[in-house]
């Protein structure tokens, strides 16, 4: 029998996984430098936790979140996002009040496959536990633009909005209920659904051009902002601005899920369309820790779609090669020492292969061509009789004899130049 991925999730293969890892290992070389610690948790969880966290009334909970039973009748879910792990780790482990973490792992929601969207996705994320001030979401968006930059992202457009805290957000609801009960039957059936269910703001996300067109003319938030709120707003655009971010105010922006409290925020494109045009997306959402039962501690954070940032960059014709050192060109005879001195190349940190089929000198450096190594090193019975290995420069067809005892050494050297020019 013939088996294939199932609809909505896809294999990452090379050359794509090398643009994967490029992603990864810069994303983390610049979470390094902010001192945040990684945090890895279970891809499944209770279902409860979701609704919770995320709000019973949102597309996610309703529609798209994958969930079953276990054998002892518990109702489980795939992990749809990864906030709620995250605060659910943070409380269940009493982790310390102000912690930065940040995870990376698969996500599953159950919606209509698109470029840009699988039902099995992966993110990076980033979650700041204990800091109420907005210096601190100054700090996550700097951390965002950095990542972006570091792997290779360059266009791309910040937008940014300040929801309204406990003291101003009840008039801005009563507000924008009242207009869009003025045009409900204007409205798609899942914004009415949004409004039964007193999700209001959800409304002001929704995608389709019907319900944009009546919420372009809705009451702005910034509207109704108290003194604080506008204060801490216009002190994040100074930031902002003496940092030299770009950015664009964005009265609309709310965000899909409950939790958010307070400066909210997103880096979009326009590489893959208009509906999937979010590449890094999060915010402030200070109530969610007590709201699951831990303790009244302030936090904020984002999250990364990896699948999305690679499809923009080989929309923008960034390719990544897998950059090999050394291949290693041997006959049967000889075959023992080649392989024992690929194993101390990479002991010392060198990237090395070699052909272990008994193929033809002719062909193993036409593979060595092919995988576009720097440098070949040659041990044939020449070598043997000389006590030496030939080294060949791919680049420039040069080739030398170096004695056996200093070949690593001369190999060190030789990259090191390489990398000086």
């Amino acid at each position: 029998m013939k088996f294939q991925r199932l609809r909505g999730t896809k294999d990452i293969l090379p050359p794509e996984s090398l643009l994967w890892e490029k992603v990864i290992i810069n994303t983390f070389n610049i979470l390094k430098n902010y001192g945040i610690k990684l945090i890895i948790t279970p891809t499944i969880e209770d279902r409860n936790l979701f609704i919770r966290s995320i709000g019973e009334g949102t597309d996610i909970v309703i529609k798209e979140m994958y969930e079953f039973k276990d054998k002892k009748g518990r109702d489980i879910a795939l992990r749809p996002e990864g906030t709620a792990s995250i605060v659910r780790a943070y409380i269940e482990n009493s982790l310390p009040e102000k912690i930065d973490l940040c995870y990376l792992g698969p996500m599953f929601r159950y919606e209509k496959p698109q470029k840009g969207r699988n039902r099995e996705f992966y993110q990076i994320g980033v979650e700041s536990f204990g800091v109420a001030s907005i210096y601190k979401d100054v700090e996550i968006i700097k951390l965002a633009y950095d990542i972006l930059k570091a792997v290779g992202i360059n266009d791309f457009t910040l937008r940014i909005n300040m929801l309204n805290c406990k003291e101003c957000n009840t008039d801005y609801i009563k507000s924008l209920t009242k207009y869009l009960n003025k045009n409900i039957n204007t409205l798609c059936d899942n914004c009415r659904g949004k409004i039964e269910r007193n999700a209001i703001l959800r409304v002001l996300d929704c995608k389709e051009d019907k319900c944009r067109s009546i919420t372009a003319n809705a009451p702005l938030i910034k509207d109704f902002l108290c003194k604080k709120c506008m204060w801490n707003l216009d002190l994040a655009k100074d930031l902002l601005n003496n940092l030299k971010i770009p950015f664009k105010e964005d009265f609309h922006l709310v965000r899909g899920l409950d939790y958010y409290t307070g400066l909210v925020f997103e880096f979009i494109t326009d590489k893959l369309g208009p509906q999937q045009n979010t590449l890094l997306a999060g915010g402030r959402y200070d109530n969610l820790v007590k709201e699951m039962g831990g303790k009244d501690i302030p936090a904020t954070g984002f999250a990364m779609g990896i699948d999305r940032i690679v499809e923009v960059l080989a929309a923008e014709g960034i390719q990544e090669e897998q950059k090999l050192n050394i291949y290693i060109v041997s006959d049967s005879e000889r075959m023992q020492k080649a392989f024992l001195l690929l194993l101390k190349l990479r002991e010392n940190n060198i990237s090395a292969v070699m052909n272990f089929d008994n193929k033809s000198f002719k062909s193993q450096m036409r593979e060595a061509d092919d995988k576009k190594v720097k440098f070949v090193l040659i041990l044939g019975e020449e070598e043997e009789k000389g006590n030496f290995v030939s080294m060949k420069d791919m680049k420039t067809g040069e080739q030398k004899k170096v004695g056996n005892e200093i070949v690593i050494e001369e190999v060190k050297n030789l990259l090191a130049q390489d990398v000086i020019k």
